[in-house]
């Protein structure tokens, strides 16, 4: 597994990251641990979860997992966006529904992504360090890696009150660094504010290229390691590029060595990398196949040449 140094911790973490958003919902919590086990056998380091992933079953089924680990891998968690209240009845119905999401893919899509992401208020400073020892005890560990801010406005990463409150969780020893897991106005804002904000976590994918939209936005005036995400967004329609125009597209990228049957897929993910060759990719990653097809990425140097053939001729040619 190829590995990146993150400043803010000071350690090498794997270029690959795992997603637990599904972990507890869509995902049971015996496919979730076989999953995290064999991801971490292939030398994945760093796991990301949030309070309200997996309908709020994640951290303390990631926690589960953590033991006998905790000192060889990172865990980001967020603070935001609460912990959802299932109830017994919608509990007695998820392994039903789980099962459904299995059978008929097409069902997944915006309900899990909703189920993941909740909702919330406004952040509250006062609100932090409950959130963290929540997490703590739900992860069975005393420190988070990364405490990141779920979907923060800017002026939320600008407030005093909660940088104050997030330098005191470092203080304490609850919290190693901080991230802004959020929108790029959000992420820009933060860094212009605070050195404290060390890490950014945002969507990136060939045709919305947030990173280099951040970078541009602050023009050296911060540096952060990046964290990437929901780059397979992108699968379908460059699915659809490469086999449409009687497969011109296509064509040209077996020039490149890609090949069917899993073509789109390994370029996204040579794009992911590439596109943040010094940060970590984020993938949800639940079955054996997608587990080595990833990390057997991973592996490789980022490809200096699949960032510009998707700008010429996937996103010029297709805006």
């Amino acid at each position: 597994m190829r590995t990146v140094v993150c400043p803010g911790l000071g350690r090498d973490v794997s270029a690959l990251g795992f997603g637990c958003a599904s972990l507890g919902s869509r995902v049971s919590e015996a496919q979730g641990l076989r999953a995290l086990g064999l991801a971490f056998e292939r030398g994945v380091t760093w796991y990301d979860v949030a309070p309200p992933y997996g309908d709020g079953e994640a951290e303390g089924i990631l926690g589960k997992f953590l033991a006998g680990r905790r000192d060889r891998v990172v865990i980001c968690t967020k603070f935001g966006i609460p912990r959802p209240v299932v109830s017994s009845a919608m509990r007695l119905v998820r392994p039903a529904a789980r099962a459904m999401a299995w059978a008929f893919p097409q069902l997944r899509g915006g309900k899990a992504k909703a189920r993941a992401a909740g909702s919330r208020d406004r952040l509250r400073a006062e609100q932090i360090e409950s959130s963290v020892v929540e997490s703590l005890r739900r992860l069975r560990t005393d420190y988070i890696d990364v405490l990141a801010l779920h979907e923060p406005g800017p002026r939320e990463c600008a407030s005093e009150a909660i940088l104050r409150e997030l330098r005191r969780m470092i203080e304490k020893g609850y919290v190693r660094c901080v991230a802004i897991a959020g929108v790029p106005d959000a992420i820009v804002a933060g860094a212009r504010a605070s050195e404290l904000y060390n890490i950014a976590q945002l969507p990136d994918d060939p045709f919305v290229r947030t990173v280099a939209g951040v970078q541009g936005a602050l023009a050296g005036d911060a540096s952060l390691f990046f964290v990437t995400y929901s780059v397979f967004g992108a699968h379908e329609r460059l699915s659809h590029l490469l086999v449409g125009g009687g497969g011109r597209l296509g064509a040209l990228a077996s020039q490149l060595g890609y090949g069917p049957p899993f073509m789109a897929s390994e370029m996204i993910l040579d794009y992911a990398f590439a596109a943040n060759p010094e940060g970590v990719v984020l993938a949800s990653m639940f079955t054996h196949s997608h587990i080595e097809m990833n990390c057997a990425r991973a592996t490789r140097p980022p490809r200096k040449d699949i960032g510009p053939f998707m700008q010429k001729f996937v996103v010029a040619d297709n805006p």
